[in-house]
C-alpha cells in the first residue's frame, strides 16, 4: 500500500479530551490541519453546500494499478467516481497505471474489466475503447511524461540525480543507524545544469527529481478540509532510471492531459497529495476537486486485509451474489445520500449522490450483505423484466440446479446425506418434472430459497442454495413410502373426526382424494383450491391443512398448501394423496392389530 491511511480530520486542542485514540487518530498526530469545524448554522450550510454536486459535467477517473485485482475497497472508489460522473452528465474514465513494471500481474488487467462490467460499471474511455485523451495506458505514454520532465527540468524545478541506487540505499542505513533523516540529502541538486547535461550525453545512468518547496504544502480536501504535513516533502522522483515515471508524476499528467476535474479516491492517498498538488503548482495547473475516502477496517478495526473473504470480487462472483447488491452494500460504506435510503438500485445510487463521504475508518460489517442481497433478490420475480429474469436465470436458478446436481451425485454413490444434510433416505425418484423450477414459480422458488434454514451467505454464499434444495426436496424428488409412513405416524390415532364422525386417517385420505379429485386441470389454481379447502375445513377434520402437508411433503409445516399444491400439480398432487391413502390403510390395519393383541393378553 502507498502512503499512510490518514481517515480523521488532524489533531486540534480538543481531540485531547476525546479519550483513547483510534489507529487513524494516533497516525494524524504527525500532522497538522489549519482548520476546524465552527457548530453555527452559516458554517454549517457552507459545509454542506460544499457537498453539493457542480452544475458542470465532471470527468472521474477510476485510475487502478493491474499489479492484483480489484477488491471490495477498490470497487468502491470506481463506484462513487462512477456515480459522480454520472450525476452531472459527464464521463467515467477507466484508466491503467501500469508504470510499476516489476510488480505487473499477467491477468489482472483483464480480470479487471470482466470485474467492472460484471458490477455493471461501464466506463466512457479506457484502454478497450480510446477516446480524445488517450491513450488510457500509461506504459503508452511515456513520451508525454519525458516531455514534462524535460520541460521541469529546463525551468529549474527539477533535476537529474545520478545517484546509484545502491549509493542511496547506503546513505539511508547509515542515517537510520544514526537516527537521522533518511530522506534524500539533495547531494545532486548542485550539479549544474552544464554538468548534468554532460554527463546525460555520455550515457550516465539517471532519474530526475522533483525540487520540492521548503515549506509543507497546503491542500484543499472535501472530506478533510484544509490539510498540510509537519514536513516538507524531500526532492522526490518523478522519472525512474529506467526511463519509466513515479506514480505520483504520471497521475498529475495523466489527471491534467484527461481533463480529470475531481479525484476521488483512499485516504491512504491523503499523505501523497501534497507532492501532487506541488507539481500542479510548477507546472501552473489548477489542481482537480480531491475526495479522500475513510480506510476500510474490519470489526475488530484492523485495515481490511485482501485476505479478508469478503475483500475479495472473486467472493461475490462465484458466490452468486447480485451486482446491485454488492454495489448497495459498497455506496454505504462511508457514503450520505441526499435522502436517507437503505435499498438502492445503481440508478437510484445516481439519482441521490452527493459528495457527503464519512471521515474516519469504515467498518465492514459483512452481517449487513445478506439483508441487501435477499431485498434485491425479492426484486428479481417481482420485476418481470428481461434483465430480472436473466439475472434470476444466473443468480438462482443456475446454483439451484447445480445444488440438485450434487444431491443426485450423492444418491448415485449411495452416501447417507446429500449436501445441505439431507438424509438420502427421504428422497425418492426425481420428479418427472419439477414444477417449481418453471419461470411461473420463481416467486416461490426464490421464497424457499430466502426461507431455508442455514442460508447464511457466511462464510460460504453457495451453501444456501445447498440449505434451499433441502427446504423443497418434496418439490423435486418423490417421497418413499417409508418417508411418507413416518410423516403420518406422527398422527394421533383416534383423533380424527370427519363430518361430525370419528374416522379412520384412510377415511380422511380417501376424503381429500375425493374432493380435490373433482377440480378439474384447467382450474387447478392456488386462489380455487385456497377456497375449496375453506369449504372443506368445514367437515373437518381438525388439523385438515396440517394432515395434507404430511400426505403431500412428509412435513408438519411449510408453505401455504393451497400454494404447494398447486406447484406440485394436480396429477402429482392426487398421486400422493392416494399412495398416502394406501399406507393410511396398512397403518389403521396395524393399530387394529395392535388392539387385538393387547385385549387378547
Amino acid at each position: 500500500m502507498r502512503g499512510i491511511a490518514l481517515l480523521r480530520r488532524p489533531l486540534c486542542s480538543k481531540l485531547a479530551q476525546r479519550g483513547p485514540l483510534s489507529i487513524s487518530q494516533q497516525r494524524l498526530q504527525r500532522f497538522s490541519c489549519s482548520s476546524s469545524v465552527a457548530a453555527i448554522p452559516e458554517v454549517q450550510q457552507a459545509r454542506r453546500k460544499k457537498f453539493d454536486l457542480p452544475d458542470t459535467p465532471c470527468r472521474a477517473r477510476f485510475a487502478p494499478s493491474p499489479t492484483g485485482y480489484l477488491h471490495l475497497g477498490s470497487l468502491r472508489t470506481a463506484l462513487f467516481n462512477y456515480l459522480l460522473a454520472k450525476a452531472t452528465g459527464g464521463q467515467f474514465v477507466l484508466r491503467i497505471e501500469d508504470t510499476d513494471q516489476s510488480r505487473l500481474v499477467p491477468d489482472a488487467e483483464q480480470r479487471l474489466y470482466q470485474d467492472l462490467r460484471w458490477a455493471g460499471l461501464s466506463w466512457d474511455e479506457g484502454p478497450d475503447l480510446q477516446g480524445p485523451y488517450g491513450p488510457y495506458r500509461q506504459s503508452e505514454r511515456l513520451p508525454l511524461y519525458s516531455e514534462h520532465a524535460d520541460k521541469l527540468v529546463r525551468e529549474g524545478k527539477a533535476y537529474r540525480c545520478f545517484c546509484s541506487p545502491e549509493a542511496l540505499e547506503q546513505h539511508k542505513r547509515v542515517a537510520h543507524e544514526h537516527g537521522e533523516s533518511t530522506q534524500y540529502p539533495g547531494t545532486c541538486r548542485a550539479i549544474t545544469a552544464e554538468e548534468s547535461d554532460d554527463r546525460a550525453a555520455r550515457g550516465d545512468k539517471f532519474a530526475i527529481r522533483f525540487k520540492s518547496a521548503e515549506e509543507p504544502t497546503m491542500i484543499h480536501d472535501i472530506v478533510y478540509h484544509r490539510y498540510r504535513k509537519k514536513d516538507p516533502e524531500d526532492d522526490y522522483i518523478i522519472m525512474k532510471r529506467d526511463g519509466f515515471p513515479t506514480y505520483h508524476f504520471a497521475n498529475v499528467v495523466d489527471d491534467r492531459h484527461m481533463k480529470i476535474t475531481h479525484v476521488i479516491r483512499g485516504a491512504e492517498w491523503l499523505i501523497s497529495t501534497p507532492k501532487h498538488v506541488e507539481l500542479y503548482n510548477a507546472f501552473g495547473w489548477t489542481p482537480p476537486k480531491f475526495a479522500h475516502l475513510g480506510l476500510l477496517v474490519d470489526e475488530q478495526k484492523q485495515k481490511l486485509s485482501k485476505r479478508h473473504a469478503g475483500a475479495n470480487m472473486s467472493w461475490y462472483r462465484d458466490g452468486y451474489i447480485l451486482p446491485e447488491a454488492l454495489l448497495n452494500f459498497a455506496v454505504l460504506l462511508g457514503w450520505r445520500g441526499k435522502q436517507k435510503l437503505g435499498l438502492l438500485g445503481l440508478q437510484d445510487m445516481v439519482d441521490n449522490f452527493s459528495m457527503q463521504f464519512t471521515r474516519g475508518d469504515i467498518v465492514v460489517s459483512m452481517a449487513k450483505l445478506p439483508h441487501l442481497q435477499d431485498q434485491h433478490l425479492k426484486r428479481l420475480w417481482q420485476n418481470q423484466t428481461p434483465i430480472s429474469t436473466a439475472l434470476f436465470n444466473s443468480h438462482v436458478l443456475e446454483p439451484l440446479r447445480a445444488a440438485i446436481q450434487k444431491v443426485e451425485s450423492a444418491r448415485a454413490s449411495s452416501a447417507e446425506t446429500a449436501p445441505g444434510d439431507i438424509p438420502v433416505a427421504s428422497l425418492g425418484e426425481p420428479l418427472p418434472t419439477a414444477r417449481i423450477l418453471e419461470e411461473r414459480f420463481r416467486g416461490d422458488l426464490g421464497d424457499g430459497l430466502l426461507s431455508a434454514k442455514g442460508s447464511s451467505l457466511m462464510p460460504d454464499p453457495t451453501a444456501r442454495f445447498n440449505a434451499a434444495v433441502s427446504h423443497l426436496r418434496h418439490f423435486i424428488w418423490a417421497i418413499p413410502r417409508d418417508a411418507l409412513k413416518t410423516a403420518l405416524l406422527e398422527i394421533q390415532p383416534g383423533a380424527l373426526v370427519l363430518r361430525d364422525k370419528p374416522a379412520r386417517l384412510s377415511d380422511v385420505m380417501s376424503h381429500f382424494v375425493e374432493q380435490l379429485g373433482a377440480v378439474a386441470k384447467g382450474s387447478w389454481t392456488r386462489d380455487t383450491l385456497h377456497q375449496l379447502l375453506r369449504d372443506m375445513e368445514k367437515q373437518g377434520p381438525q388439523g385438515m391443512y396440517t394432515l395434507l402437508r404430511r400426505a403431500l411433503l412428509a412435513a408438519g409445516h411449510g408453505m401455504p398448501i393451497a400454494r404447494a399444491m398447486e406447484i406440485l400439480g394436480r396429477e402429482e398432487t392426487l398421486g400422493r394423496l392416494e399412495a398416502a391413502r394406501l399406507v393410511a390403510d396398512e397403518i389403521c390395519a396395524a393399530q387394529a392389530d395392535e388392539i387385538l393383541a393387547a385385549q387378547a393378553q
